[in-house]
């Protein structure tokens, strides 16, 4: 092997060094807020577009329907969110946030916006805004190679 050759792309490591940086920073300081790390995103995602439904979940998160099938049951358990049945279809069940779900999400978007300015360091707005919209493209490129190959 070449020094140019190397076993793991560097962007690869990076990015998991960033998502464990992330997870070891929510864990530390989400002791009070029973909710595990794969359930933030869940929530989240109810908190910014209430009236969701499991499936809206699958397409926006590319996992299985089981998998939203036994995190919003979890999340229903816990109290942060409610299903409810559409008044325009009645086949479909909606997600909301409880009271409880409301004020975890805003615990959690504190949570992250210290983990954000802990590790954004000298780098610009523009810079962020750029690395977000990169990010966003990367992500998109990725879903497109899963549905070309399902």
């Amino acid at each position: 092997m070449n020094e140019n050759e190397t076993i793991v792309p560097e962007h690869v490591n990076y990015l998991m060094s960033l998502l464990k940086s992330y997870e070891f920073f929510f864990k530390k300081n989400m002791e009070n807020i029973d909710i595990n790390i794969g359930e933030i995103p869940i929530l989240l995602e109810i908190y910014a577009n209430e009236g969701l439904n499991q499936i809206d979940l699958v397409r926006r998160f590319h996992v299985t329907e089981a998998n939203i099938s036994k995190t919003t049951k979890n999340l229903l358990i816990k109290g942060l969110i409610t299903k409810t049945i559409d008044a325009e279809n009645n086949t479909k069940k909606i997600l909301l946030l409880t009271e409880d779900g409301k004020e975890a999400c805003q615990i959690l978007l504190y949570i992250f916006d210290q983990w954000k300015e802990a590790i954004r360091g000298d780098l610009t707005s523009d810079e962020m805004i750029a690395f977000s919209k990169t990010l966003k493209k990367l992500s998109d490129n990725s879903v497109d190679l899963l549905s070309k190959d399902n």
